[in-house]
Parts: structure tokens; C-alpha cells; sequence
């Protein structure tokens, strides 16, 4: 900046660098701390249909380990019918042979009799309720023991139940059917049955509460919606914005610059003309120069501060508007200063020549060429002094200063002798 800056240009670089600030602090800072909405948590949501998918089956281990226990006793009466050998006891031993009092068998003694063989019909047919339960509670010990622990006085029952699940269905041959079933009653006929059915109910009930408190929570628990993600990060999003607007703004202070270092040169080599003789030439470029437009792109500058504020405002939650706010905001805020500099026209001309005859000080008093001048016309008069050739404009002001001095010169010798043909005062 230098003594030929106006202070127009001073006061509208100030105002918009200071409406910049203000407004890009305030957007920033709210890009900076918004946060998404508050949304159901799906995390809840998902665990609370996992804990309600689990009470099913525990419901079904939890029905049978009680049916375990009736289907042991069942089987066990039907294999005591079918004369299966009892795992737990010794097989019969034969009945003795009769004797006579020397230990030698009696003539015509008729011959022991032999036991009953054991009814392989059926026997895999009354072993399949007891085997469908085990098979069904083979797989419910992991849930289980993970959700309550193991239970010490349960384990026994566990590894039966499994041993027994493993048991490969037979074919349709009867001595084969046998076999399993036999192989079934050995395994599972005196387990603790009773510990395995305590163990599934209380899983199930502990599946239920679990089930219950998930849902509860699943009703109210929300969590914040993660903020979009477009075109830029909203990190980039956010210095591209701003980067926008301490660009426009350097513009504006490059334009406010360059305007007063072209002023300066322009002016400054026509003190020379003044000492040489040709004071109007200064003059009249003094007036061409202040008819100019006042530089530097204060409108730019506000309208990117302004256009980044209301994005921010309306929507934080995406970043890319407020770039697109800021460069709309450019875009509209040059629109307006050039329509506002339309609209003001030659309005400010007198004011900013006046100004400049402050500063460079013309050998023709500027207040005289401006007296010539009627108000209204003052845009007329810059354009046809600018149509001018330099020489030619130099002598238009030098007249026009000459004709306002007469006037003025006319004017005092007309009040003097008004003033000397007045009677003395009495």
C-alpha cells in the first residue's frame, strides 16, 4: 500500500478481510465438531436377534435332557423284557445239574435247561426315542458349558452322551440292531441323567435373560451415524475451502496493490509537466485517473466467506458443500461488486479526485475544474475527456479552471461594489 491507495479500497479490504475471518472461523469450527445423527445401533439390533436365535435351541436341549431321563427308564424296562444282558451285572450263571447222594448224576435224569435266548426283535426300535435325545444333546454341551461353565458332577454325563451320539445306526439286520442297542444301554444307563437336565434348563433360562436384556437395550441404544464421505475427504474439504478464500483474498490485496502502483506511476512522472509549463495535463489526468473504479475484489472475497458460512450452517455434515459454497460464493459475490460499481457509476468521482489532489497537490486548484463541471454530467465529462487526445484534454481543464476563475473573479467584484453602494451604516 502507498499514499495512492484510496482510502475506499483501505476500508473495503479491511471490511471483507474482516468478514472473512469471522465467518470462515465460525464454518471451520462447525466442520470441525459435527457429528453424524443419532441412529439405532444396528451393533445392539444384531446382537439382540443373535440372543433371541439362541433361546430356540436351548430350549430344545433343555427338552431333552427331561425327556433323556424317562427315555433311559423306558429303555432300560424294554430291554429287561427283551432279556438284553444288564451292563451292570455278571450273566446268569447255569442252574446246577441234579445228583445223586454218591455226586454222580441219577439214571435218566433229564437235562438242565437252557436259558431263554433274548428277543432281538424290536430292540433297536425301542433303543431310537433314547438315541434321538442323545444325538440332540450331543450338540448342546458346548453352549452350554460355555454360557454356565463346566459342571464338574455333569461331565461323566457328557462324555456318555457323546460316546453314544457316536454310535453309527444300524442296518436292518436284527443281530446288528441288537448289538447298538446293547452298545446304547451300556453307555447311558446309569449317568447322572439328571445333572445334564439341570444343566440345559438353567442354560435355557440364563439364554432367556440374556435374550430379554438384549432386546431392552437393542430399544433404546443408538449411536452416532458415521459423517458421508464424498468427493474429497472432509479433511481436504475443509483447507481446499479455505485455501479458496485466502486466495480470493490475496487477489483482492493484489488488485488494491497493483491499482495503487499503476496510479503512481502514472501520476507521478506529471510533476515534471508542471515545472516544464504544462500544468493541465497533470490536472486533467488527475480527474481521468479518479474516475477509475476502485480496485481489489472486495465482493470476491465476501461472497466466498459468505457462500463457505451458509454451507457450513446448512449442511456440516458434507464437506464438499462447503467447497461448493465457497466457489458459488465467489462467483456471486463478483457478480454483486460489479453490478454495485454499475449502480454507483461517477457517484464517488468528485470525492476520489479531491482525494487525489491531496496527494499530489496540481499547480490548477482542482476545486476549479470540478465547479465547472454541473452535478449530474460528471460522466459525460470523464468520457469526453478521455476521447481527447492528451494535449487537447490538458487544455479543456486549463480553460475550464480559467472559466471558473473569471466566474469567481466576477462574482467578488460584484459583491465589492454592491457592498461600496450601500449608505454607511447609521
Amino acid at each position: 500500500m502507498n499514499e495512492y491507495t484510496r482510502r475506499e479500497e483501505v476500508r473495503a479490504t479491511f471490511i471483507a478481510s474482516a468478514i472473512l475471518v469471522l465467518c470462515i472461523a465460525v464454518a471451520v469450527l462447525r466442520l470441525v465438531t459435527v457429528e453424524g445423527r443419532l441412529v439405532p445401533d444396528p451393533g445392539a439390533r444384531r446382537q439382540a436377534e443373535e440372543s433371541e436365535a439362541r433361546v430356540a435351541p436351548a430350549r430344545a436341549c433343555a427338552l431333552a435332557g427331561e425327556k433323556l431321563i424317562v427315555e433311559i427308564d423306558l429303555f432300560k424296562a424294554a430291554a429287561k423284557s427283551a432279556r438284553m444282558p444288564d451292563p451292570g451285572q455278571a450273566p446268569p450263571a447255569p442252574p446246577p445239574a441234579a445228583t445223586t447222594t454218591k455226586g454222580r448224576p441219577p439214571r435218566n435224569a433229564p437235562p438242565p435247561p437252557k436259558p431263554k435266548e433274548p428277543d432281538k426283535q424290536g430292540a433297536w426300535a425301542s433303543a431310537q426315542p433314547l438315541y434321538k435325545q442323545v444325538k440332540t444333546l450331543a450338540g448342546c454341551r458346548e453352549a452350554t458349558e460355555a454360557l454356565l461353565g463346566a459342571r464338574v458332577n455333569a461331565i461323566p454325563a457328557w462324555e456318555a452322551i457323546a460316546k453314544a451320539a457316536a454310535i453309527t445306526p444300524p442296518g436292518a439286520a436284527e443281530a446288528e440292531q441288537f448289538e447298538a442297542a446293547k452298545q446304547l444301554l451300556s453307555l447311558v444307563a446309569d449317568i447322572p441323567a439328571d445333572k445334564v437336565a439341570q444343566a440345559t434348563k438353567d442354560a435355557e433360562a440364563a439364554f432367556k435373560a440374556n435374550a430379554e436384556r438384549d432386546r431392552d437395550r437393542a430399544l433404546t441404544a443408538v449411536v452416532r451415524e458415521p459423517l458421508p464421505q464424498g468427493v474429497f475427504s472432509r479433511r481436504v474439504a475443509v483447507s481446499v475451502g479455505v485455501g479458496l478464500t485466502v486466495c480470493a483474498l490475496f487477489i483482492s490485496y493484489l488488485g488494491v496493490r497493483a491499482a495503487s502502483m499503476r496510479r503512481l506511476a502514472t501520476l507521478l512522472p506529471l510533476r515534471e509537466a508542471v515545472r516544464s509549463g504544462r500544468p493541465g495535463m497533470q490536472a486533467a489526468e488527475i480527474l481521468k485517473t479518479a474516475a477509475a473504479h476502485n480496485s481489489g475484489e472486495p465482493g470476491l472475497v465476501i461472497g466466498a466467506a459468505i457462500g463457505g458460512f451458509s454451507a457450513a450452517l446448512l449442511a456440516p455434515r458434507d464437506a464438499d458443500l462447503f467447497v461448493a459454497g465457497v466457489m458459488a460464493g465467489l462467483l456471486i459475490g463478483l457478480g454483486a461488486q460489479w453490478a454495485f460499481r454499475l449502480a454507483l457509476g461517477a457517484g464517488r468521482w468528485r470525492a476520489r479526485t479531491t482525494e487525489l489532489a491531496e496527494v499530489e497537490k496540481p499547480a490548477i486548484p482542482i476545486v476549479l475544474v470540478l465547479s465547472g463541471v454541473k452535478p449530474g454530467l460528471e460522466l459525460e465529462f470523464v468520457q469526453f475527456l478521455r476521447s481527447l487526445p492528451p494535449a487537447d484534454a490538458a487544455a479543456a481543464v486549463e480553460k475550464l479552471a480559467s472559466q471558473a476563475e473569471e466566474r469567481i473573479l466576477a462574482a467578488a467584484d460584484a459583491g465589492a461594489a454592491l457592498t461600496h453602494g450601500k449608505p454607511p451604516p447609521g
